[in-house]
């Protein structure tokens, strides 16, 4: 197995937690089903949705004085089409957007062959992008609804499982149980409707955030292309003196890796520096790593305006 195909499999290993909870769900739900059969039965996702919605939309204009948007439409996405459209929410530009398309499109298909040809294909935009499929899908089983675009999604395979599973979980008698565990489904329905109406009617402040977070995408990949091209001994150099974690010397690309996660804009601004010596207009960086990668403050600084 390549580099490539490792660092895939370390990929997944950073999901695994959400990987296996995704099956662990997906077991428990078959045995409810099977298990509740013909004693209680919950109203479907789709139809709660729909009867809410317009109400639901109604309450939020009167309530926030703003019109929401007449053509939302109402989606409801099983696990792996969910995941692929969180692929949607990292905006990047055109070029980079058909990447992240197939990054993503990989990650829910668990792909990893695909994952490892992507990496290769580009590794500037891997290591950019592949921290928000991370992110972004290590969060599904906790994710009741989304908003983009004018669309309204709610996570079908947890919000159409989970009442399933608790009643299932609690025991017989089903019937006596059953009126506690379908109000509190109906109460996340609401909830998540609610929520996403008022995701919708924020549209130009969505915009502003879009635009902001491409810029910043850029800036990483820019970032990416110059800690990947440095030569191995100043990859070392950095490696020892930040004290990152030991690579084996046959994983170049691993400790390229390392070093730009490191010295990311969002970990190492945030975390390393902190605001104490960084307002919005300045910052300094150790003279030591600027001795290595001169235009790293150049990149901080066009990151924090």
């Amino acid at each position: 197995m390549g580099e490539y195909e490792e660092f895939a499999e370390a990929l997944f290993g950073q999901l695994s937690v959400e990987i296996d909870e995704e099956k662990e769900i997906t077991q428990l739900a078959i045995k409810a089903k099977e298990g509740l059969a013909d004693k209680v039965q919950f109203k479907e996702l789709e139809d709660i949705t729909r009867e809410i919605f317009p109400v639901f939309k109604d309450k939020v204009e009167d309530f926030l004085g703003v019109k929401v948007p007449d053509d939302i439409q109402l989606k409801f996405p099983e696990l792996e089409e969910l995941k692929k459209m969180k692929g949607d929410k990292v905006f990047a530009d055109k070029e980079a957007k058909k990447y992240v398309t197939e990054l993503f499109h990989a990650v829910a298909k668990e792909d990893l062959k695909k994952i490892a040809e992507l990496m290769q294909q580009d590794t500037p935009k891997y290591l950019v992008y592949s921290t928000y499929a991370i992110q972004y899908i290590s969060k599904i089983t906790t994710t009741y609804g989304d908003y983009l675009d004018s669309v309204i999604y709610l996570n079908k395979f947890i919000l159409s499982k989970y009442p399933q599973i608790i009643l299932y979980k609690q025991g017989e008698p089903y019937e006596s149980r059953f009126e506690n565990v379908n109000s509190g489904y109906l109460g996340a329905v609401k909830m998540t409707v609610l929520e996403e109406l008022i995701h919708s009617a924020q549209e130009n402040l969505q915009q502003v955030n879009k635009n902001a977070a491409m810029e910043v995408n850029k800036i990483n990949e820019e970032l990416a292309n110059i800690i990947l091209s440095l030569d191995t001994e100043t990859v070392n150099k950095l490696s020892e003196y930040c004290q990152l974690q030991t690579v084996p010397d046959n994983f170049p690309f691993a400790k390229k890796a390392n070093l730009f996660f490191f010295l990311n804009p969002d970990h190492f601004l945030i975390e390393q520096i902190g605001p104490d010596v960084m307002t919005f207009t300045h910052v300094e960086i150790d003279p030591k790593i600027e001795e290595s990668i001169p235009q790293l403050l150049g990149i901080y600084k066009r990151w924090l305006v």
